[in-house]
């Protein structure tokens, strides 16, 4: 999922098996992004290594393709389907004007006339546009796709040829968010075997399911378990959620997005004092999305918290929200609470204050000599903007490291725990191709459940859709009309960072709104 870039330096941060089917893959975020670390730890366990690209920003995955095998690094994201591919012939790789203007070149590129098992499928019909104008074109094709020597054989993917981003990427969603299935293509709209999909169709897998682990910011490893998950990697039971529907005016029900309900966000100070920003029965759907770096929030809900902790919005001006590097010392205790179910059948994640205030230069490779001036005598970034026009409460990697998240795609369902840190463990629980749960789950938190209705015309659901939010069981409901041009205030003010006192905080009401995003625009 791609976030709208405010500006060139926040443009740096988007460039930033124990069983015989389950599929495990070992997230690393090392300094060099091309160490070549890919292993198999038993025949029945497939291991590759994610990487951090350039500023820690996002995480990457080695795979290769075609035949001979050429190695690739895609980028893991949960919020778009598609795998695709850089050609060595696309612009971006090639031209320095180019790459000048995008902030850089390819992290990798695919030749085509190298793969016996190439094939084109649909010449000039790959076209991806993210919300910030970024995106890439080219064709669909067939081939060979191997991950640490297991191997997919005619996944279908993109290549592009044409392309404002330096890396290609391995979407995890539904099928139905694939770009090929946008009205705003040249061809009819259509969806194919997604890589999930095909996992499961050629025996790697039995289910479509995975969880993800990336453990915390300084880590260096973590890891991504296809077709199972491992119990050592998160504290207590999981707390299984549905996936949040959307219902068209035909009556067809569509799973879109990798979406929940969160049921409230407060913040715990130094002192384990804790207040709630939202309003009791809150309902707010969230996407859970490992393609993007950092959280965005509603307006009102982010400027509530800044406030809190004496963060300064500068999105309209560095692109980053700024605050003072002391508050890692003068409250290292505080934390920030997402709760999800009810009070009696909920789990409630706690993100660390280190967690969300991060070094500018060992994430964004920027210094402070490039920003403009603060009140502040260090500066560093934080992990939650303003959503501004999104109008999504989008959870990234500043709220996933946090989390240990399985991802169901096979009955709609995602399943949340607290992560353990570090975990230097494993074991392993496989998925049941016959399961109509997700195993280890403390309970079903329906009484969240939120219908979506959708304003899109089926098939072809692409563009972003004016629509209805139908909360139930009370009832409650909103109409939104969403923009993808994102407006911010730039705001602050010269103080000093007391340790967090959390009684000075007003509990804000958030409302619950979700815009449907189809596959005319996709997010990553």
């Amino acid at each position: 999922m791609r976030i709208p870039s405010l500006s060139a330096i926040l443009r740096f941060a988007a460039w930033s098996s124990y069983a015989s089917a389950v599929v495990i893959m070992n997230i690393a975020r090392g300094p060099d992004p091309f160490a070549n670390t890919n292993h198999i730890t038993s025949r029945s366990t497939i291991t590759s290594t994610l990487h951090n690209n350039l500023t820690r920003g996002s995480y990457f995955v080695d795979v290769e393709v075609g035949t001979p095998p050429q190695a690739q690094r895609l980028v893991i994201d949960t919020g778009s389907t598609d795998v695709w591919l850089l050609s060595d012939n696309t612009d971006l790789c090639t031209s320095r004007t180019l790459q000048r203007k995008y902030f850089g070149g390819c992290i990798s590129s695919f030749s085509s006339s190298k793969s016996s098992t190439f094939k084109t499928v649909g010449k000039g019909q790959f076209n991806i546009t993210y919300l910030d104008g970024s995106g890439a074109t080219g064709d669909y094709i067939l081939d060979t796709f191997s991950i640490s020597g297991s191997s997919l054989t005619n996944l279908q993917m993109g290549m592009a040829l044409k392309a404002t981003i330096g890396t290609g990427l391995m979407g995890l969603g539904y099928s139905i968010n694939e770009a090929s299935n946008s009205r705003k293509n040249i061809v009819p709209a259509f969806t194919y075997p997604s890589v999930i999909e095909t996992m499961v169709s050629q025996g790697k897998i039995a289910r479509k399911a995975y969880s993800l682990y990336l453990d915390d910011l300084q880590s260096s490893t973590g890891s991504i378990v296809f077709g199972g998950l491992d119990t050592d990697k998160f504290h207590g039971t999981l707390l299984q959620l549905p996936v949040i529907p959307s219902t068209f005016p035909n009556g067809t029900i569509v799973y879109a997005e990798l979406a929940v309900v969160m049921t409230s966000f407060g913040i715990t100070g130094q002192q384990g004092n804790t207040v709630n920003l939202t309003a009791d029965g809150s309902k707010e759907p969230v996407l859970l999305d490992s393609g993007t770096t950092f959280s965005y929030f509603p307006n009102d809900l982010a400027k509530s918290i800044y406030k809190s902790i004496g963060a300064i919005d500068d999105t309209r001006g560095s692109g980053l929200v700024l605050i003072d590097c002391i508050i890692l010392s003068t409250s290292p205790a505080l934390t920030f609470n997402f709760g999800f179910g009810t009070a009696a059948n909920g789990v409630q994640i706690k993100i660390p204050i280190h967690e969300l205030v991060f070094s500018l230069s060992s994430l964004l490779n920027v210094t402070e000599d490039e920003l403009p001036s603060s009140p502040f005598s260090s500066t560093c970034g934080f992990g939650i903007f303003p959503g501004d026009d999104i109008a999504l409460t989008i959870l990234g990697d500043t709220f996933l490291r946090s989390a240990y998240v399985v991802y169901d795609l096979e009955a709609n369902q995602i399943a949340i725990a607290q992560t353990n840190f570090n975990s230097s463990t494993s074991s392993i629980v496989e998925f049941s191709a016959t399961a109509t749960r997700i195993p280890n789950v403390s309970g079903v938190a329906s009484s969240v459940d939120i219908t979506r209705t959708a304003t899109a015309i089926l098939p072809g659901i692409g563009g972003i859709a004016t629509g209805t939010v139908t909360v139930s069981p009370s009832g409650a409901s909103a109409t939104l009309t969403a923009s993808s041009s994102p407006s911010a205030s730039k705001a602050g003010a010269v103080r000093s960072v007391p340790a967090f006192d959390i009684g000075r905080i007003a509990v804000l009401g958030v409302s619950g709104i979700f815009v449907f995003m189809g596959c005319g625009v996709l997010l990553l």
